[in-house]
This record gives C-alpha cells, structure tokens and sequence, in this order.
C-alpha cells in the first residue's frame, strides 16, 4: 500500500473514532486518538502538517492531549523515506544526480512540514547541505 493509501487509513480511522465519540457517545481515549492524528497528519506532510503545527500555537484552539501532540510536529516532523528522496532529486538534478557529490547521507538530518536536509559532501571536500522539498 502508498504512502498516501497508509496515511488515509489512519485520517479515515481518527476521523471514525471521533465522530463514533461524538454522535455515538462512545468513549473516546483522547490521549492515544491524538497520538494516532499527529502520526497521521505528519505521513501527510505539506499544508495539512504545517496548519496543525500552528493550530497548536494557538491558544485554546485545540483541547491540551491535542495541542501537545500536534505540538511535537513543529520539532519531530518524520522525515520522507529514501525511495522519495532519490526520485525528487533525479527530477531536480537529472538521473546521474548521486555523481555530483562524494557523498550525499540516505537518512534525513532534520525534517520539517515542507521539506527535509540531507547532509552531503561535494568533490572539493565542501560540507552541503541539501534540502529537499516536498
């Protein structure tokens, strides 16, 4: 299943449990729904990561089990996986893109709502660093 297949299957089940909570007036564990809700919206990355990182600024915007969770994705966003970043630097530098560094790291240094940074070397021994966007 695709990333976005798996990141929809965990919206769809957030979504279920919150409205069963609601209309249903079944119990809710809070705590672990908005665990599940930031694991889901930091899979989606892009607007919907970066709205949540401000809805959880936002004073009394958002019950506290949620603002904390979604808090965490302003400084823990998880990093997209190797196979994304190679096909979207293949798209920005061309198929032959790993030959114009001495060495370019797989795993992401830090990772944000918009993009990541991978941490590379040029042929000249010059530190880089290399941000890939989503």
């Amino acid at each position: 299943m695709g990333r976005y297949g798996r990141v929809g299957t965990a919206m769809g089940g957030a979504a279920v449990r919150l409205a069963g909570s609601r209309y249903l007036g079944r119990d809710l564990d809070r705590e672990k729904h908005a665990a599940d809700l930031r694991v889901a919206l930091g899979g989606l990355k892009g607007p919907l990561m970066k709205a949540a990182q401000i809805l959880s600024t936002i004073p009394d915007a958002l019950p506290k089990e949620y603002a904390g969770e979604l808090a965490q994705l302003q400084a823990n966003a998880p990093p997209m996986g190797w196979p994304f970043v190679r096909r979207r630097m293949a798209s920005e530098l061309g198929s032959d893109w790993q030959t114009k560094f001495r060495s370019f790291e797989k795993e992401a240094a830090r990772a944000a709502s918009l993009g990541q940074v991978h941490r590379a070397e040029d042929h000249e021994g010059r530190q880089l660093a290399c941000k890939v966007q989503y």
